[in-house]
């Protein structure tokens, strides 16, 4: 009930940018609502954020603040005339195409999901394990912005503000910390949340590639390619086994989507697009963001009205709100698309100055990014050059990670390269192009440069606190940028088309086992054989529920309980902040959840609380608790195989440890 209760929370929500996409491309193309309904979640996310920042975060102030973003945009959109930018006529056939790439969206992203923690009849619950290392943490970041602080907390260090970009969240927040119970349910909000940023996703590359190439199935090809046959990997790891007489299946037990990484020559690690749709929705509400704004600029060219411009600007806010470098990103490559339109225009000073209005609404933004404190010495943090993993075999890594894709890619550019002089383009291209001859000599820039740009970052740049996530974002603006040029081969005249369509071919049947594969094995809850970083399948016993509901439900909000998390490594090392919703005095995050912080202080932090668990001094073990404010103490089976000979004291010891909850595996002390 509560996901069916939260569906229509989230599209309420994206119905406050309804009215800048209908001044944008009007209400009856879908353009209009496409891209209202992205700058919708971007509006709604501030409209929460200022209850929150006041002080007066609750149901009936989170409607009101809804309510009044929406009132002043509808007010400024009618003073608008509409539509602000002229797009070719969008047809049944395109509504047919744009349907199948939200066909095969949810086909991708839901199973996943589905799986996501499901339980057995014993009461245990399943989580694969990259699904710890993503959703499961979200479920912990959401639960502290639902506490409503400000600044949040860092549930991993809890003296410490949370030093991420967390405005993508606040929705999912404001939701499981104002409808009844929602705090029970705060894994079904963000599945409901992903799923429906996934179809946002694949509809703003959808978008972008019709406006860069306006022709249906090849922008329906170019967006199916690129979500699900990026990657060679998978082929190649079918190819390896069969070689070396190793069982096709042992494939489960496979990072399939990162061979480039896990085999040699170790490479850069480059994720296809189906991960974002399961473990990183922020970055995706980024990257729809960004390509909504890059529609805008070239759809209209830089001679686009002030007003498509300053909506273009607030898209690159929204996208910088959600992931401040991904938002750079994008505006740096619509701002060099600017550029080269007006070079070409001869009236370069006049068409750059005026898009310069567009610089203010992300300034603000990266403004309220360093006031919310989301990006505390992220700067120093940037490496520049060709360093570490991107020197090992980076042509190799690349036609592994991205090979199929960008080999379509490259046949478009090749197309789209002016013919030569004396030539003709055939009756059929133009006649295609009709109404569109304008921007139809400069549509490609955008999209060629947001691609140019990504290899850049992906080779020459990256982040010495997580040393492959420049690496995950560049690849997949990268392949957020093919799918427009894939297109424009697709829909070339002469004897282009032919060429494109069988490398798509090709490409396609060599690029979908990989994601084929990474579906079947991300919704996989049997295997529970061992990977690199613990079991493929992690286990929440029903024992731990039944501790882990306790502390929910009887302990206050912002209580500090601690587990240790060096016994624990990869596998639960979010449970007590996911799963019980509290914050620790200490743990090992393995997100950038912490910041760029010197990760100095977890590891002092956690060795104190080693030190509490195995120490047979109660006394001891008491001081190190009260120094770090812990009140409530956890042990279950992890705790005890690590610190067999420190357990007697929490029991002996009542006037220091008072025993609350207790089961056959876990118990629970409070600090006196």
């Amino acid at each position: 009930m509560i996901a069916v209760l939260y569906i229509a929370i989230y599209a309420i929500a994206l119905i406050a940018g309804l009215p800048l996409g209908f001044a944008l491309f009007g209400r009856r193309h879908p353009a209009g609502w496409i891209c209202g309904a992205v700058i919708g979640y971007a509006l709604t996310a501030f409209a929460i954020w200022l209850p929150i920042d006041v002080g007066r975060a609750s149901g009936v102030p989170f409607d009101l603040a809804w309510m009044a973003t929406e009132l002043l945009v509808f007010l400024a959109a009618r003073q608008i005339p509409s539509p602000l930018v002229n797009l070719p006529a969008w047809t049944r056939r395109d509504s047919t195409a744009l349907l199948c790439v939200v066909l095969l969206t949810l086909a991708i992203a839901v199973p996943p999901f589905i799986r996501a923690g499901a339980s057995d009849a014993a009461g245990n619950r399943y989580y694969r394990a990259y699904f710890t290392a993503d959703f499961v943490w979200h479920e912990a970041l959401t639960s502290e912005l639902a506490k409503f602080a400000s600044p949040p907390r860092n549930p991993y260090l809890a003296h410490r503000p949370i030093h991420y970009y967390w405005t993508y969240f606040l929705l999912p927040a404001a939701a499981a910390g104002s409808l009844p119970n929602g705090m029970d349910h705060v894994e079904a909000i963000l599945k409901v949340n992903a799923v429906g940023t996934a179809l946002l996703f694949a509809s703003a590359i959808f978008l972008f590639a019709w406006t860069v190439a306006p022709r249906a199935w090849p922008v329906a090809a170019g967006v199916m390619m690129a979500i699900l046959s990026s990657s060679a990997e998978g082929v190649y790891a079918l190819w390896r086994f069969r070689q070396r007489g190793v069982p096709l299946g042992e494939v489960r037990n496979l990072n399939i989507d990162a061979l480039s990484n896990w085999w040699p020559p170790h490479g850069l690690r480059i994720d296809g697009l189906q991960r974002c749709f399961w473990w990183v929705p922020q970055h995706s509400m980024s990257y729809a963001l960004g390509l909504i704004a890059l529609a805008v600029t070239t759809a209209a060219g830089s001679g686009a009205p002030l007003a498509a411009i300053v909506i273009a600007g607030l898209a690159l806010a929204g996208a910088a709100m959600m992931n401040p470098f991904v938002g750079g990103v994008f505006s740096l490559v619509w701002g060099l698309t600017v550029v080269v339109d007006a070079a070409r225009s001869g009236d370069f000073v006049r068409r750059v100055l005026r898009h310069a209005v567009a610089v203010v609404p992300v300034a603000l933004a990266i403004l309220w990014c360093v006031r919310n404190q989301m990006v505390e010495g992220a700067g120093g943090a940037l490496q520049f050059g060709w360093l570490g993993e991107a020197r090992n075999g980076p042509v190799w890594t690349l036609m592994l990670s991205l090979g199929p894709v960008l080999v379509a890619a490259v046949v478009g550019v090749l197309a789209r390269l002016p013919p030569e002089r004396g030539s003709h383009e055939s009756l059929e291209s133009r006649r295609s192009l009709r109404g569109f001859r304008l921007q139809a000599e400069v549509r490609p820039a955008a999209p060629l440069l947001l691609a140019f740009v990504a290899l850049l970052l992906m080779y020459f740049v990256r982040l010495d606190v997580d040393r492959a996530w420049v690496g995950f974002r560049a690849g997949q603006i990268f392949l957020v940028a093919a799918p427009a040029l894939i297109a424009c081969g697709l829909s070339a005249a002469g004897p282009w088309r032919p060429v494109s369509i069988a490398v798509a071919i090709v490409a396609a049947a060599i690029g979908a086992p990989t994601t084929i594969i990474d579906t079947y094995n991300a919704q996989d809850i049997s295997n529970f054989t061992q990977s690199p970083n613990g079991p493929w399948t992690v286990t929440v016993t029903a024992e731990e529920q039944q501790g882990l509901d306790w502390l929910r439900r009887q302990t206050p909000a912002d209580a500090i309980v601690q587990m240790d998390p060096l016994a624990r490594e990869r596998s639960t090392w979010s449970l007590i902040p996911s799963l019980a919703q509290r914050r620790m005095a200490a743990g090992r995050p393995i997100s950038l959840l912490g910041g760029t912080q010197n990760d100095s202080e977890y590891g002092e932090r956690s060795a104190r609380v080693k030190t509490m668990y195995a120490t047979p001094d109660a006394q001891a073990a008491a001081d190190i608790a009260r120094a770090l404010r812990i009140d409530y103490i956890w042990i279950d089976r992890t705790e005890r195989t690590a610190y067999p000979s420190g357990m007697a004291k929490f029991d002996a010891d009542a006037g220091r440890f008072a025993s609350v909850f207790r089961n056959n595996e876990v118990s629970i002390y409070r600090v006196r």
